[in-house]
């Protein structure tokens, strides 16, 4: 087939023989799609005329017994599943079922209502009133309309209960005026309560019918939860007929206590039932003349006013509850799955998960602490922390610990040492943060530890490389500058101390004779002398080349001078031996400053350096105390 000649390509497959044939011929696709067009067109010209006809008999039945005053009704429920059909179907579905129910919001004006003048503007005004809450309840409420939660309760109720009955009830009231002289005023007002109560009480009914939640329901109750349902409603029925069947006693408040039973049985299923139930059946008889609103004195327009207040209360208080307790459920069920999840990770990670309370006490421990501590999580619940943190740490673990609670919305990172049940320490690391209540107060801290003994190894092991000397094995320059800065961490030292500096005599002269091997012998030598006559605790440093220098804690000047006259007789005593067999004598020179009050590390020095220089001046091959 030549896919460029003037005529359209058309492409037929045949699969599996005749019985299995799959046409993909673009003329047989389009007309499919338009035969599935049709079959939409049919099913909305179908639905539309469904809920046309319920519209007609909802306004013909309240136009019929409702109008006590003349004017507008004083209950009006047709707008309900006008409502509730409009706010669950795309708005381009709007057109043809708002059409049919303005036709028939007309005849039944004419029939039962104003007569022909009104039926028009009546019809607009209720349509307006439809439409304008549904455009706005699908813009606050765009993918819910399940009354799980007060949010959703509170938009419905001041949307379709309040706001729009209370606009287009403006315009009711001018056109019920000009039509039958009535005062606008007053039949703005039946407007606005009739056609809010009947909004409240019976869209959210139809809502859930049509979203499935009946039908989810029903399917998911078992056998003992549908006959409690079953009998719920049918109580209610009971009982508010009963209620209402007698105008003797006052018994207004007997039907709330099924409603609320049904309510926390059933939930927001049991609240649309049982307000249905209650407004249809306290309608009915309050128009008959029965009921203990009728033995207020006064006229029907009044009672069925009184009526309107009543099912107004009953609708408060039903569906907050309700909304409620299914916001409580989902909340539940959503802290059901997340505390699984969490209790799987916590029993799987390798980290351990402590929760502290205020005071201190671990409230709960992760069963990982067997495997990092060896201890069992009982051991230790209820128990305070103070006897496993090593007592050095104790104090900047509380301190985080309160800083957690004081800042709920900071996270603390907090290193140290406590005991395993071996009675060995090891390093740990700890985040922690607060646990809050509702309130935002903090209840508690919750932190997550993990060992990291490892890493403080390897990290005192670079410290340790950086500090060190390699030739020697003793302090560089800059672990002797730590070690120094220790002594003057917290201000003044708490006992004396010596700082002396050494210098091989004649060192050049070493290397350019002998080489600069035996040069680093003699440095080793000297280092392996001064670790051999100072005591284990003082401090030893190659601070560069020839030169060394040391810290004699808890000794005066002259004690520090007979300690080092005695480590520069011995080192003199030794005859040397170079690379080549040629032996030589090598002497050093030492300075000695002691710390005394005022001085600083810099000064400190300073005067080592010049003692130093000085015996160096006079000599050499001796000592010279700092002036």
């Amino acid at each position: 087939m030549n896919s460029d000649g003037a005529g359209s390509a058309r492409f037929v497959a045949y699969e599996g023989g005749h019985n299995g044939v799959v046409n993909h011929d673009p003329c047989i696709l389009e007309g499919v799609e338009q035969a599935d067009g049709r079959d939409r067109g049919n099913r909305n010209w179908l639905s539309a005329l469904a809920l046309a006809t319920l519209y007609f008999a909802l306004a013909a039945l309240t136009l019929r017994y409702t109008r006590f005053n003349g004017g507008v009704a004083l209950i009006w429920i047709a707008t309900a599943p006008l409502l509730a059909y409009l706010v669950t179907r795309p708005t381009r579905l709007w057109l043809i079922p708002a059409l049919a129910c303005g036709v028939a919001g007309v005849i039944a004006t004419i029939m039962f209502g104003l007569g022909p003048k009104a039926a028009l503007p009546f019809a607009l005004i209720n349509l307006g009133e439809a439409i304008g809450g549904a455009l706005i309840l699908r813009r606050l409420l765009p993918r819910s309309y399940r009354f799980e939660s007060l949010r959703e309760i509170g938009i419905f109720l001041g949307v379709a209960g309040i706001l729009m009955p209370a606009l287009a009830g403006f315009f009711a009231g001018l056109t019920a005026n000009a039509v039958t002289g009535l005062p606008m005023l007053r039949n703005w007002f039946d407007y606005f309560t009739g056609h809010g109560l009947g909004a409240i009480a019976f869209t959210p009914l139809v809502l859930l019918a049509s979203s499935g939640e009946v039908r989810n329901w029903t399917a998911s109750a078992n056998a003992r939860e549908r006959v409690e349902a079953t009998f719920l409603v049918l109580v209610m029925g009971l009982v508010t007929l009963g209620s209402f069947s007698q105008d003797v006693l006052p018994l207004l408040f007997l039907p709330i206590l099924p409603m609320m039973i049904a309510v926390f049985r059933i939930g927001r299923l049991g609240a649309a039932l049982t307000i249905t139930l209650l407004t249809v059946i306290a309608l009915i008889c309050t128009i008959d003349g029965y009921g203990p609103i009728n033995l207020i004195a006064g006229s029907s327009g009044m009672h069925a006013q009184f009526l309107q207040f009543y099912l107004a209360c009953a609708v408060l208080i039903a569906w907050p509850a309700a909304a409620e307790l299914k916001h409580r459920k989902i909340v539940h069920g959503q802290l059901q799955a997340a505390s699984a999840v969490a209790r799987l990770v916590v029993d799987r990670t390798g980290d351990v998960i402590i929760y502290f309370a205020v005071d201190g006490t671990m409230q709960y421990i992760s069963p990982a602490i067997e495997i990092i501590a060896g201890y069992g999580p009982d051991e230790l619940t209820g128990k305070m922390p103070h006897s496993l943190i090593h007592p050095a740490d104790m104090d900047e673990a509380i301190r985080v610990h309160r800083l957690a609670l004081q800042r709920p919305d900071d996270i603390f990172i907090v290193e140290y040492r406590a005991r395993s049940a071996d009675g060995s320490y090891s390093w740990y690391e700890g985040h922690s943060r607060a646990a809050v209540d509702g309130m935002g107060q903090a209840t508690g801290v919750v932190s997550i530890i993990h060992g990291v003994s490892a890493r403080k190894d390897a990290e005192s092991a670079l410290v340790r490389e950086a500090q060190t000397d390699p030739l020697t094995g003793v302090f560089n320059r800059r672990g002797f500058d730590a070690a120094l800065a220790e002594r003057f961490a917290d201000g003044a030292p708490a006992t004396p101390f010596t700082v002396v500096m050494f210098d091989l005599d004649h060192f050049k002269a070493i290397n350019d004779t002998y080489g600069h091997e035996t040069g680093d012998l003699v440095i080793k030598a000297f280092a392996e002398h001064l670790q051999g006559t100072l005591r284990r605790n003082d401090v030893i440093a190659r601070f560069g080349g020839e030169e060394f220098v040391a810290i004699l804690d808890g000794t005066s000047a002259q004690a520090a001078h007979e300690v080092c006259e005695r480590l520069r007789v011995g080192f003199a005593q030794f005859e040397r031996q170079s690379i080549d067999g040629r032996g030589f004598r090598v002497t050093v020179s030492g300075g000695i400053a002691v710390y005394r009050e005022g001085i600083d590390m810099a000064l400190l020095l300073a005067e080592a350096d010049a003692a130093l220089y000085r015996a160096k001046s006079e000599g050499r091959n001796r000592l010279a105390l700092a002036a």
